[in-house]
């Protein structure tokens, strides 16, 4: 069956699924054909009613998508939390992260406000070393509190 995406701005693109299809298969599809991410995505089917398509294991068809079915794509950014970055003299500094930071990204910014090289910095999580990746690879949550250990620089 086709269905309409809607977006936001008005702009519409038309999918081909089968009523069978969870709705993780159609927000796997609207990623790999918009380039959405599907933890971004918020899908709203309005038939009379406005119905969230929010479990990601039910078939299309339970929310009553047809053959035409208009749904409305809402792209959301998950909201900021923050962590505490605890230096080698005990100090604790608040940064406001987001889901997707990345480990060299936050690497920069303690090297803005801490005025500490990112070559000289060791960050650590739960007595895990942070080197690649995102922040919440390594189970980085809101309250989170990251170690900021030195390299020594031997001349």
């Amino acid at each position: 069956m086709d269905i309409t995406i809607t977006m936001l701005g008005g702009a519409s693109h038309y999918l081909t699924v089968n009523p069978q299809d969870t709705v993780s298969s159609l927000k796997q599809l609207i990623q790999n054909k918009l380039g959405v991410p599907v933890q971004e995505q918020k899908l709203v089917f309005v038939n009379g009613e406005k119905k969230t398509l929010n479990d990601n294991s039910k078939p299309l068809s339970w929310y009553g998508l047809q053959s035409g079915s208009q749904v409305s794509l809402l792209i959301t950014k998950p909201p900021p939390f923050q962590v505490f970055l605890r230096n080698e003299k005990g100090k604790s500094t608040t940064y406001d992260i987001t889901p997707d930071e990345t480990v060299d990204h936050f690497k920069a910014r303690v090297e803005k406000r801490e005025g500490v090289s990112v070559s000289r910095q060791r960050l650590l999580h739960q007595s895990r070393e942070m080197t690649t990746g995102r922040l919440t690879d390594y189970n980085v949550t809101n309250d989170s509190t990251i170690h900021l250990r030195l390299y020594i620089v031997l001349k």
